[in-house]
């Protein structure tokens, strides 16, 4: 039976979907990418067999996994499917564990690249690996994630709720504060920042049994690192001593809050989230024929136990009244 003339499928017809978790029905988003994927490698290796060319092949796991990056939004209240809410859903997917350590969230992603018949795809029990919130000066804030699920299965023909028009948040919508009025003296705010950049990795892995199957049996988070980048337009002095005088204290309470939200009763959509115990690098400095920068990395450690794991403080709940504090007179959802 001979095949259909092929015709040019455009990607601009097809969407990815978070589903189930935490994301229930509020997980379809404006992707600015998204690369998840099922990946086998297949090598030939070396045996002695008399013959000069390769005669036996090896299959390797399938692994499932990949990226999606997305603007923040906001929403007219109340106004059919949005991406307002996704950034805080996907924040507690890869922040909310269990007293047992695991995450708390596991979800499917449904993928459809155009639409021709076979071309849609879910990719089932995910987990959010690492996020990442940035913005830059004259831009917008971008919201990306790695995930790393256990299969693939052929989804069949899907359609995606029509999305109502919406404002993307921009740099001028962004949040920013440190914090440290008991050691420190810092209570430096957005003014002062041309970029920022938090990353959250859990450190995942994928982890096989003889279950008779190339896919993994489990995926489990191990110990998260919590670090990022600020770049301050010139150099500020109380920042930079506080690094430089790291080896003067024991411990560190300073706290640095970030997001976004917009003054506006007619929309919907924000977003924040407070990191304690902040420890900050000696900035980097370098001299050029442009405007002067410091760049400041910084670590975080929450400190979270999983004998009290509700206390954890990067669980958004938590967070709320450090959030009060910094930004007063925004609500967060």
């Amino acid at each position: 039976m001979p095949f259909t003339a092929p015709f040019a499928a455009m990607g601009y017809v097809g969407f990815v979907q978070f589903e189930g978790g935490a994301f229930q029905s509020n997980g379809l988003i404006r992707a600015f990418s998204a690369d998840v994927r099922l990946s086998q490698e297949i090598t030939a290796p070396d045996v002695v067999d008399g013959s000069t060319d390769r005669t036996a092949y090896q299959l390797g796991p399938k692994i499932v996994g990949g990226g999606v990056e997305f603007p923040a939004v906001f929403d007219r209240s109340g106004a059919g499917s949005s991406t307002a809410d996704v950034a805080t859903l996907i924040y507690d997917a890869c922040v909310n564990r269990t007293t047992g350590g695991q995450l708390e969230s596991q979800f499917n992603i449904s993928t459809r690249y155009t639409n021709q018949a076979a071309s849609s795809f879910k990719y089932e029990d995910c987990i959010v690996n690492s996020f990442r919130f940035s913005v830059t000066q004259s831009d917008v804030i971008r919201i990306g994630i790695d995930v790393i699920g256990k299969s693939r299965i052929a989804a069949g023909p899907q359609t995606a709720t029509n999305f109502d028009n919406t404002r993307i948040a921009v740099w001028a919508d962004a949040l920013f504060n440190i914090l440290d009025t008991s050691q420190n003296n810092l209570d430096i705010s957005g003014n002062h920042v041309r970029s920022l950049e938090v990353n959250i990795n859990n450190n995942a892995d994928r982890f096989y049994t003889l279950n008779g199957l190339l896919e993994p049996q489990d995926i489990a988070a191990r110990k998260r690192d919590v670090e990022g980048s600020v770049t301050l337009m010139g150099r500020h002095p109380d920042l930079g001593n506080a690094a430089f005088s790291n080896e003067d204290r024991c411990y560190e309470e300073t706290k640095l809050g970030f997001g976004y939200s917009v003054n506006n009763a007619n929309c919907s959509g924000a977003f924040g989230s407070v990191l304690p115990n902040v420890i900050l690098f000696i900035e980097e400095l370098s001299l050029t024929n442009d405007l002067f920068e410091t760049t400041v990395r910084f670590r975080s450690l929450p400190a979270a136990s999983l004998l009290t794991l509700n206390d954890d403080p990067l669980r958004r709940a938590n967070a709320s009244v450090d959030l009060g504090v910094m930004f007063p007179g925004v609500t967060f959802p």
